[in-house]
């Protein structure tokens, strides 16, 4: 069924996949230099004394982020995906190994991303939200998991019995 506690944490998953993409990863301030690090982009908040953006010489290209933004777009859609699949409580398991796995590889790729960052800028980041949801998400996918395999026990004993 749709409302199982496990969809209610797989839709969590989703919800906070959409918001990683509202919140910066990391910023980087300095005295010269501003930037903020979202799964998208790479931001340049960086003015000269008359207000004007400033180009500091660092440019980010779009394919710097690109494979974030694909990863978390695949775990949001596979976090869905797996709600409807309710009757297949072993697929979504197996689905769930590997949204956990995918999710894995987008923190490791954010941690990646921003040292890369760290050592262009040299400015030591201050994480936030973004950096934080993708962690959040591994948790409610374990516990999602945890309820489907209950679940799973639960309908084998019953065929047990019959």
């Amino acid at each position: 069924m749709i409302q199982r506690l496990q969809s209610v944490f797989l839709f969590l998953v989703a919800v906070l996949g959409i918001l990683t993409f509202l919140f910066p990863i990391a910023t980087y301030l300095s005295d010269v230099a501003y930037y903020k690090f979202f799964v998208c982009s790479v931001r340049d908040y960086s003015r000269q004394p008359f207000g004007d953006v400033a180009t500091q010489g660092i440019q980010f290209s779009k394919a710097f982020t690109t494979t974030l933004a694909v990863l978390q777009l695949i775990i949001s859609g596979l976090a869905i995906f797996t709600i409807f699949k309710f009757r297949n409580r072993i697929l979504q398991i197996r689905i769930i190994y590997l949204n956990i796995f995918i999710n894995v590889l987008l923190v490791g790729g954010i941690f990646y991303y921003s040292t890369i960052l760290e050592k262009q800028t040299n400015i030591v980041p201050e994480y936030g939200a973004g950096g934080i949801f993708p962690l959040l998400s591994i948790v409610l996918l374990f516990l999602a998991n945890l309820f489907i395999q209950k679940d799973e026990k639960l309908v084998r004993s019953a065929d047990r019995l019959r």
